[in-house]
């Protein structure tokens, strides 16, 4: 089981949390639900970074007269993804301590340090396993060279062996509808940005769109047809049951499928009528690319991890519910869901699919899928829920009913009922 901790970063004071199959963070706003998010995300990641690193690396000509080892380059490189992530070191708490435990038993963790009259850095802690692995992989890609000309056998060492987690990493931010709306410009203002101007974004936010403008030109054809197309192409077999569901759904939220028709991104209401993706509405702009990068992943039968902030934005409530099966759909295919959310209808649909889990061996399955996709169930057992709230967090599960807490689900709708009786009573004299 992988594992973080957070030590005084941020808004949180202190937390550990084990990170399940399916994670729900909720509570306020500014209470730290993406400062745990954005950290899952950070360590989830760090085998990208040493990836990257060894292959920028295989082709060095005289690699040995480089001033610095690989561990050391993975080090400042962790140190800058830090501070891309979190930002400058000179405001935290001195305090400060984040730890990740991988499913391997491998630890790395961050610090703050400060040495003389110096700024506090920060001071990155390798488990000594890991560093162990790393020289591995040095002398095994790098020094000797003898795998230099297998990528995809240095991605599964470095993911399988190194951190023990081979699923990679997907961050879905929150307000996601402004790169949609920029959507015929962006390739032209990404492309113009340099180097300086690229690291001062924020990370998730950069990966996120780095991601969009890989797999935008994969969404030429509908969602049934890419199916069709993966399913005469690929040896793997395919969940076709669980993948035009998915189709069924995307359809259902987006009122419509997107295309990218040469550059042309449309909103296809019907086959002869659409809308450009930039005059789309903001529920239709907030979950266009949930829905995409979802699917890509599924599609492609690549395991992920997938950190989606307010899955909810812009949508009826209705469509919450559609939104959370799709995303609980995308959770049983091998794939990892961690999801921040302020929705009590976000919530209340994680109940149901937990509660269509608990009794589908007492009932009659087929009029139970009528009701409930078994498709999106969701297992009590994989799952974890907990409200972040001052500076901390707590479960919201209630393991005797397998389910989510009520008072999570309607502490705010109780406070409006309450203020709404105490009006009433005012109005009749009481």
């Amino acid at each position: 089981m992988e594992k973080l901790i957070i030590d005084r970063l941020g808004p949180i004071a202190h937390c550990e949390i084990e990170i399940k199959d399916f994670l729900i963070l909720t509570g306020a706003q500014a209470t730290g639900k993406s400062t745990i998010a954005k950290s899952i995300f950070f360590f989830g990641n760090l085998k990208n970074l040493l990836v990257g690193i060894v292959r920028k690396s295989m082709g060095t000509v005289n690699y040995e007269a480089l001033p610095m080892t690989l561990r050391n380059r993975f080090i400042k490189e962790i140190r800058n993804n830090f501070l891309q992530i979190f930002g400058t070191t000179w405001a935290m708490d001195p305090q400060m301590r984040i730890e990740y435990l991988y499913e391997n038993g491998e630890t790395i963790s961050v610090s703050l340090k400060k040495e003389k009259s110096q700024d506090q850095y920060a001071y990155i802690d390798l488990s000594l396993n890991i560093e162990k692995k790393i020289e591995k992989v040095e002398r095994q890609f790098i020094t000797e060279g003898r795998l230099a000309s297998a990528p995809a056998e240095l991605k599964r060492v470095v993911y399988a062996d190194v951190f023990g987690n081979e699923q990679e990493m997907v961050y879905i931010p929150a307000g996601r509808s402004m790169i949609t709306l920029l959507s015929a410009q962006i390739n032209y203002i990404y492309s113009t940005m340099d180097d300086n101007q690229k690291r001062n974004l924020d990370y998730c936010t950069l990966n996120y769109l780095e991601r969009i403008l890989q797999i935008k030109p994969f969404f030429n054809y509908s969602f049934e047809r890419l199916i069709q197309m993966e399913k005469g192409t690929t040896d793997r077999r395919l969940d076709i049951t669980r993948l035009q569901q998915a189709a069924r759904l995307n359809k259902e939220i987006l009122k419509g499928e997107y295309r990218n028709i040469a550059g042309d991104e449309r909103l296809q209401i019907t086959d002869d009528k659409y809308v450009k993706i930039n005059f789309a509405s903001s529920g239709q702009q907030e979950s266009v690319w949930i829905l995409n990068v979802l699917f890509y992943y599924m599609l492609n039968g690549i395991h992920t991890c997938f950190i989606i902030e307010e899955p909810e934005s812009h949508l009826y409530p209705d469509s919450q519910k559609v939104m959370t099966e799709f995303i609980a759909l995308a959770g049983q295919f091998g794939n990892r869901v961690i999801i921040t959310t302020h929705s009590p209808y976000v919530l209340s649909t994680v109940n149901n699919l937990l509660y269509a889990k608990l009794i589908s061996k007492k009932v009659d399955q087929q009029k139970l899928a009528q009701v409930v996709n078994p498709c999106s169930w969701i297992d009590f057992q994989t799952m974890a829920a907990f409200h972040v709230s001052n500076g901390t967090i707590r479960d919201c599960t209630d393991p005797d009913y397998e389910n989510l807490q009520n008072d999570v689900i309607d502490g705010a709708s109780e406070e409006i009922n309450t203020a709404f009786e105490h009006m009433v009573d005012l109005a009749h004299g009481e």
